[in-house]
């Protein structure tokens, strides 16, 4: 629903209002008129939002004359009024300093980006990454087991794969050929490379054609390991959730930091963000949190591993500043590890 120019500054005050007040106050005709709206009667003003709250954007507290953002009025305000904010010195200079360190792993920059998210925004951060780790061949082995059996060895340089296969033959001296000519196709080369159609193809010949079920087998156990994915979770700040008036009900708290010890709740949720690179979600019907909004920003470092940075606090959230916060964070990450390159 299209806005007049004056009824988007209103909600945008009201929304900038309720989310700078310490306990989620409403906010008055008065209020608005005396810090946004001077030009403008507090007749005028009631008028609007009365119109706004008819429109479901605003609603009332209790017996409260002042207004509150409704998720849709929140989902208005973000989607079409908001505007980006710039982070203060002190903020910048505070993220930056937690990266003046060396990052020394995948699990030392989700770790310390989680502590600087929590305190540069004040909510609960949540990093995520998900690594996936190109496997390369290294050794492969064949060993009769019984008549019809055979140890498929696969050595790789993240891990060891042993699979009992039927090969097709068992015969010590086709084994030991089939072995070698494995080997010196595949020593050397990413997984990622054998499994691909074209490099098949080129390598296709009469004595490989002679050991086919072999190879064929071979490529199965090979393309189901094609990746060895490493996921790493860090939530810092749970108890900041506290500080906030929508979280004094102890059932609200206890539900929030029910989701927040279960990865296999919390890591879908993070990871649901289409890969945009800021994604917003508001209420309980999108975070299973009741009165909750979750924010997320992606970037992928060292070409294959993606990580997801993140804060959930009150539905009242300063948006601007958490959205600022996780960019300034994740472009702080990207110059940190280009500058160790060089």
């Amino acid at each position: 629903m299209e806005l007049s120019e004056r009824k988007k500054k209103i909600l945008s005050a009201v929304v900038e209002t309720n989310v700078k007040s310490k306990k989620g106050e409403a906010v008055s005709s008065k209020q608005l008129q005396e810090e946004y709206l001077p030009s403008l009667s507090s007749a005028t003003i009631r008028n609007e939002l009365n119109a706004l709250e008819e429109m479901g954007y605003l609603t009332h507290l209790h017996t409260s004359s002042g207004r509150v953002p409704t998720k849709e009025g929140y989902e208005k305000y973000i989607n079409e009024l908001m505007h980006e904010k710039r982070l203060s010195v002190k903020d910048k200079e505070l993220i930056q300093s937690n990266f003046a360190k060396k990052l020394v792993s995948i699990k030392d920059i989700i770790d310390r980006s989680a502590k600087t998210i929590s305190n540069a925004t004040n909510y609960t951060s949540i990093v995520y990454s998900d690594t996936s780790n190109e496997l390369i061949i290294k050794d492969i082995k064949l060993y009769p087991v019984s008549k019809t059996t055979q140890l498929v060895v696969v050595v790789t340089n993240e891990k060891v794969i042993n699979e009992l296969a039927d090969l097709g033959t068992n015969e010590e001296d086709d084994l030991k050929t089939a072995n070698d000519i494995l080997n010196d196709l595949f020593i050397g080369k990413p997984i990622s490379q054998i499994t691909n159609k074209a490099f098949r193809n080129k390598i296709v010949s009469k004595e490989l054609n002679k050991y086919k079920t072999v190879f064929d087998k071979i490529l199965e156990i090979i393309e189901s390991n094609e990746k060895e994915v490493t996921k790493n979770l860090s939530i810092v700040g749970k108890d900041k959730l506290m500080e906030y008036p929508e979280f004094n009900d102890l059932q609200k708290f206890k539900k929030a930091v029910t989701l927040f010890e279960n990865s296999n709740s919390i890591i879908p949720l993070i990871e649901s963000g289409n890969d945009l690179e800021v994604s917003i979600k508001i209420g309980s019907d999108d975070t299973g949190l009741e009165d909750c909004s979750l924010v997320t920003v992606s970037c992928n470092i060292f070409g294959a591993t993606k990580i997801t940075a993140g804060v959930i606090g009150p539905m009242r959230m300063d948006y601007p500043k958490a959205i600022s916060v996780l960019k300034e964070v994740a472009e702080t990450i990207e110059n940190s590890l280009n500058d160790e390159g060089e």
